[in-house]
């Protein structure tokens, strides 16, 4: 089965997504599935619906993939990630598989859209109630910048108590855009009820890799060794950080207790 088998029909409904998803999902096609999320992610909607009407699998651990997107989902950019329309198979499977108790189901649509409202849905109560983003240039005052926004974030939400981690946090990952991307950036910050989420998106591709060099680029070892050292004190400060590929680039984010 190829992975082109599996189809992705992406609508977006307010600050929500939906993917339509129409083919067979396993273990060769799981890839494609995960693409089409991360994709949907950079626009960091409030929720993602997963449309599963016309959706086959083939054998059950494909499905597996599905509550590992939806805690990617949680961890950056605080999305919630429901299931919609399953058939009666499809259903029997989640639920042999305990995806179900992972990630949300309803039976439609319109009714996964509307449990943002109502706490039902795994992560609506904690959706992100703010968010403040800047655009910065590859210039040297761009760490400062990305500090003040992060540390006016935290005075406005009333979460002082991470804004020396958090500027140290988002310090580092500014520099490292800086330092191997050398692109513009954007500097998000969101908070949720329980987490702060920092990112910083940039037009570079590669992924940084936490203690070691960038899988891009292999010149300039000193200087690639800064950026592990980097990203091991991000690992050491934070609740979780990741790199999500864009279409246009990379988001490395990072979120922290509050």
């Amino acid at each position: 089965m190829r992975a082109e088998d599996l189809r992705a029909r992406v609508e977006r409904r307010g600050d929500a997504t939906v993917v339509r998803l129409d083919g067979v999902l396993d273990v060769d096609s799981s890839p494609s599935l995960r693409s089409a999320v991360l994709a949907c992610l950079a626009a960091e909607p409030s929720m993602i619906v997963l449309d599963v009407a016309d959706l086959r699998h083939r054998d059950d651990v494909a499905l597996t993939v599905l509550p590992a997107l939806a805690q990617h989902a949680a961890a950056w950019p605080g999305s919630a990630m429901t299931l919609a329309a399953a058939p009666p198979q499809l259903a029997s499977a989640l639920d042999r598989m305990a995806v179900a108790r992972l990630v949300p189901v309803f039976p439609t649509t319109d009714a996964a859209l509307a449990s943002a409202g109502t706490g039902r849905t795994a992560r609506a109560k904690d959706e992100p109630a703010e968010r403040m983003r800047l655009t910065l240039q590859p210039m040297l005052d761009a760490t400062a910048a990305a500090r003040h926004l992060v540390g006016r974030a935290c005075s406005r939400w009333g979460v002082q108590r991470v804004r020396d981690v958090a500027e140290l946090v988002v310090t580092e990952l500014v520099s490292n855009v800086l330092r191997h991307a050398g692109t513009e950036m954007e500097v998000g910050v969101a908070r949720d009820r329980r987490l702060l989420h920092i990112s910083v998106r940039d037009h570079a591709p590669g992924q940084p890799r936490l203690g070691g060099r960038p899988a891009d680029d292999e010149k300039d070892a000193g200087e690639l060794r800064e950026d592990g050292r980097g990203l091991l004190v991000v690992s050491a400060l934070t609740r979780a950080w990741g790199c999500t590929p864009v279409p246009d680039g990379k988001v490395v984010w990072a979120t922290l207790r509050i």
